[in-house]
């Protein structure tokens, strides 16, 4: 309820519990413990008074009743005084346990299990010659009758019979409902004059209180002129001189804020670079005009993955707490590319409150850079041993070495080799050129993977059987389709594939496998060659990298292949990974979305 929101009657209510609780535990002993003293009494009277039948009746004193059968009878229809509340019933200790003798007609020679007016459970305990008694009550709760199965033993201690006695005490539980209805009477009464006691001293706990409240709230419209008045030096005194404290305090505080953020709202807004920041949530906090036009932000943008999604890139805030909120990325949005870099900032409780991102344009400069990498830098390096190699030996043959045939077919060879090895070098420089500018037109078609593999398999068979290495394949579902470059996902398997047979030593075995994994078609590619070094893992994408160096070029290797091959996965929305143990072998993982017909 929402009287119950108030502190002044959440105290009434407290009050009201306490008494309520008092009262019922109070209440709850005194009844409890009135009808126990009750129950009480009458145990001891009802045990008396069947000890008193059987003092008065001569006859029940003999050791065999059966023989003063008559003589009890008369003793009970005339002999014993009986109450106006109390019945009794004579039974005689035979097999049937007959009624000998009772103060109600017709009960008279009824065995004792089959009479109504007597309780099974209070005569069967009695039998091995205990005083057994118990209250019983009808199902209705409206009478209440106390049994006593009183044994009678004879003089060979055996049992003669039994004195049953039953005793109606509902005279107990009026009482008891008397005493519970003035106890009612009496919480009802306390209850009212607490809640009155509770009202006026709750009153003038709250109303300073309700001052502050007022107060506090016009500070939040902006209004600090308003201070509360101070009546009393107990603690809610002491809380109205701290909140006129700090009246003073946020009024100074936010005044030099005010004076900061209008500094900040001027950097930000002339700042030639863009400025955005988003709260832990991703909700856009601030973003600056320059910001603005890169993200081509509209009027209904309040969320940052929403602008990333739009832009289909993949830098959302998952991206970014996983770097931990600093770092940065480059991005192309349009015909330019940015370099966002980007940090936490706090919030006031000294935790991180979201991230300030900066985006500045460096597009002509991630041009030059990139030609510089990929031209001066890699093709100088991976061309300069073939042409050395070339140049010597032609001038070694220039020099007279060609007449020597021999030598001659033997340079000739060399310099065939490397000029081989000079033309892959550019033509895989030219397809990462392409790549890299979205300059490769692909062709996507439908293609059956097992059989490409199987196509693969047996043009790189001579190969592998000159190395005596096995190549087993062993497709899980034939028939399965991706969409593909055809020409594309056949250099990603020939560049895989082929370097399995390369770095697998002699009567080595390659293991190929096609499998499903949710909305992907998995390609695996497992060999026992040499494995790659742990350090290296992290590389092997690079361009121009190679674990062994010396061997790789030995064995005619650009270190472009597998850049190549992950370029071309991921232009087709897949997936390359590499996993190795050094001396034990590598496996390689492709991951190619599944064509859905």
């Amino acid at each position: 309820m929402l009287i119950f929101k108030s502190i002044r009657w959440r105290l009434v209510l407290i009050y009201v519990l306490l008494i309520l609780l008092a009262m019922s535990i109070v209440g709850l002993f005194i009844t409890t413990r009135f009808e126990s003293i009750q129950l009480d009494m009458n145990s001891n009277n009802i045990r008396i008074r069947a000890a008193a039948i059987l003092a008065s009746s001569t006859p029940m004193q003999s050791d065999d009743w059966e023989v003063n059968e008559d003589s009890i009878k008369k003793s009970v229809q005339s002999g014993i005084q009986l109450g106006y509340n109390e019945n009794v019933y004579v039974i005689l200790n035979n097999e049937d346990k007959t009624i000998i003798a009772s103060s109600i007609d017709g009960l008279v020679g009824v065995s004792a299990y089959k009479a109504s007016k007597l309780s099974n459970q209070v005569f069967v305990c009695s039998i091995d010659g205990s005083i057994c008694e118990k209250v019983i009550s009808n199902n209705n709760e409206t009478e209440y009758l106390s049994h006593i199965s009183y044994p009678v033993k004879n003089n060979e201690e055996g049992i003669s019979g039994y004195i049953y006695l039953t005793n109606d005490i509902n005279y107990v539980y009026e009482t008891l409902e008397q005493v519970k209805l003035m106890l009612s009477q009496a919480t009802i009464v306390v209850l009212i004059a607490t809640v009155l006691v509770a009202l006026i001293l709750s009153s003038n706990i709250t109303r300073p209180i309700k001052d502050l409240t007022i107060r506090a709230r016009q500070m939040s419209y902006g209004n600090f002129d308003n201070k509360v008045e101070i009546k009393s030096d107990d603690e809610i005194g002491q809380l109205g001189k701290m909140f006129n404290f700090l009246v003073d305090e946020l009024s100074s505080s936010i005044s030099n804020l005010k004076q900061e953020k209008s500094k900040m709202d001027t950097t930000f807004n002339y700042m030639a670079d863009g400025v955005l920041t988003v709260g832990i949530a991703g909700e856009i906090i601030h973003i600056n005009p320059v910001a603005k036009r890169i993200l081509n932000f509209r009027v209904n943008d309040r969320n940052y993955d929403d602008i990333m999604l739009r832009k289909k890139d993949k830098h959302d805030m998952k991206f970014i707490k996983q770097l931990r909120f600093e770092g940065k990325y480059s991005i192309k949005l349009g015909n330019e590319i940015y370099r966002v870099d980007f940090a936490p900032f706090m919030n006031g409780e000294n935790e991180t409150g979201g991230v300030i991102m900066v985006f500045k344009n460096i597009t002509e400069q991630y041009k030059t850079e990139k030609q510089q990498k990929d031209f001066v830098a890699n093709v100088s390096h991976e061309l300069k041993t073939p042409i050395t190699t070339i140049k010597s030996y032609t001038e070694t043959l220039l020099e007279g070495a060609k007449n020597d045939t021999e030598i001659l077919d033997s340079f000739l060879q060399v310099i065939d080799s490397e000029s081989d090895r000079m033309s892959r070098l550019v033509s895989d420089l030219l397809k990462l050129s392409r790549m890299d500018f979205n300059n490769d037109n692909w062709k996507r078609e439908v293609i059956v993977v097992d059989d490409m593999l199987i196509s693969i398999r047996d043009r790189l068979k001579m190969q592998a059987d000159s190395k005596n290495i096995e190549i087993r394949f062993s497709p899980q579902d034939n028939g399965a389709q991706v969409k593909f470059d055809v020409d594309g996902l056949e250099r990603i398997f020939l560049n895989v594939i082929g370097n399995a047979i390369k770095y697998t030593t002699d009567d080595g075995a390659i293991y190929i496998d096609t499998y499903h994994e949710r909305k992907y078609l998995v390609v695996s590619v497992e060999d026992t060659g040499v494995g790659i070094p742990e350090e290296d893992l992290n590389h092997v994408f690079d361009r121009f990298y190679r674990v062994d160096k010396a061997r790789s070029r030995e064995m005619g290797g650009t270190g472009l292949g597998l850049s190549i091959a992950k370029e071309i996965a991921e232009a087709h929305d897949s997936f390359i990974d590499v996993a190795s143990t050094l001396g034990v072998g590598t496996k390689v993982i492709i991951k190619i979305p599944k064509y859905k017909k």
